[in-house]
């Protein structure tokens, strides 16, 4: 890590209030489902493909239209989950009941995310494209305990970040930049101090789309970045070039990423690209295992164009190397889950009754709740209706997709 941001530049902060989501959703608007004039709409009936979800309790987070563009939940007895929203505010909701328990004002661009501590939940993290990150201690209510920032030079103009992680023993924050001349930055403080520790910038050439420490091993960072590449660091080097372990060329632009870590053999990575594909890596892999197009995806879902198809998120379950594909398609009305599980995609869930083109969500693996959040201002809860339990055998047989490119001796021993 290099010292003090020794060498770092600064730049304006972004002016857009949705300019750091990187959505591919932005500009779409709900409509009736019965307006299919775009030739959209599904290939088959759902409740005879998907298992149900049903919607448990929904609340506006606002009056006026506001955005919701990130989330992150405490998994406690009392869970709660956090919101960013865009009109640079964060929120916090008791999560069974979605009953607002506080809001946190104080930044003065987009809320790039917003973060639980791991090992507090009483303390929230939220980073800004101005510059800081702020810590919350929902104790005292609306006040920032302590702000992060890059001040090291002599300037007015903070870095605008982009991205923001924590470790997973609470001791270490990472934020990342967009492009400053030239330049993306891996900055890092420790939470005990709101001095800069160093950062990393010469190991992506375009804007950092994604920071993401490993769940259970503190010193293991991955970043994502628009210049295609998925960087793996070892924080505890001394250098960045020592820190370097591994970069993952997709050969795509990179949206989000996340680890799927396992108890034996190499860790999984996911890789959602901004031309809407998904790749799975290992964490010691030259080459995705597994990766599903667009097209395919949208197959999966039972959808008929493939062009209104998206991918919210990918989270992991409780079955061992599966990938649970939260999807979206039309103008938000189909909301839809896939499972993904060793060289195979197939519909899962249907989400009947969404009411807004969805940008964020959260998983519980236990106990299959689903939080969803998006452009209509809404935080919906979900469930599996239990009522309707499909037997998907017979159905899931003509839906399932092969990898047709992939050898299975790329897949790592527990997927074969």
């Amino acid at each position: 890590m290099k010292a003090d941001g020794a060498g770092t530049k600064s730049a304006l902060n972004s002016e857009d209030p949705l300019s750091d989501t990187g959505s591919r959703m932005h500009g779409l608007e709900i409509e009736s489902d019965d307006d299919d004039g775009d030739g959209d709409g599904d290939m088959s009936n759902p409740a005879e493909v998907f298992r149900m979800y049903s919607l448990q309790h929904e609340v506006a987070v606002a009056r006026h239209r506001t955005y919701i563009l990130h989330m992150n939940a405490s998994v406690t007895s009392n869970p709660r989950v956090a919101v960013a929203l865009s009109d640079q505010s964060c929120a916090i909701y008791d999560v069974t009941q979605l009953s607002k328990v506080e809001t946190l004002c104080g930044h003065k661009g987009t809320v790039v995310n917003v973060r639980f501590s791991p090992g507090d939940e009483s303390l929230v993290y939220s980073a800004s494209s101005d510059g800081t990150i702020k810590l919350w201690d929902l104790r005292i209510g609306n006040q920032s305990a302590k702000e992060f920032k890059d001040d090291t030079e002599d300037s007015e103009k903070l870095k605008p970040l982009s991205d923001f992680d924590i470790a997973a023993d609470g001791r270490f924050i990472c934020g990342g930049t967009e492009l400053i001349h030239d330049d993306a930055f891996l900055l890092f403080w420790d939470i005990r101090s709101t001095n800069l520790l160093g950062g990393y910038w010469e190991s992506h050439t375009d804007d950092i789309t994604q920071v993401c420490f490993h769940p259970t091993k503190p010193d293991t960072l991955a970043s994502g970045s628009t210049d295609g590449l998925m960087n793996i660091f070892d924080i505890s080097k001394a250098c960045e070039e020592d820190a370097l372990q591994l970069s993952l060329n997709t050969e795509s632009s990179v949206a989000k990423i996340g680890w799927f870590p396992r108890e034996s053999g190499s860790d999984m990575l996911s890789c959602i690209t901004h031309t809407e594909d998904l790749q799975l890596w290992t964490s010691d892999g030259a080459y995705p295992f597994v990766q599903f197009s667009r097209e395919k995806i949208c197959h999966s879902m039972q959808r008929k164009l493939v062009e209104s198809c998206f991918i919210v998120d990918a989270h992991q379950t409780n079955t061992l190397g599966e990938v649970l594909l939260l999807t979206t398609a039309g103008r938000g009305e189909c909301l839809r889950t896939l499972a993904v599980n060793k060289n195979k995609l197939k519909p899962l869930s249907s989400l009947a009754g969404n009411k807004q083109i969805v940008r964020t969500s959260w998983y519980d693996r236990n106990s299959e709740l689903l939080l969803t959040g998006g452009e209509g201002g809404l935080l919906s809860l979900w469930k599996p209706s239990t009522h309707s339990e499909t037997d998907l055998g017979t159905n899931l047989k003509v839906n399932c997709y092969e990898v047709q490119t992939l050898s299975t001796a790329l897949l790592p021993e527990a997927l074969k």
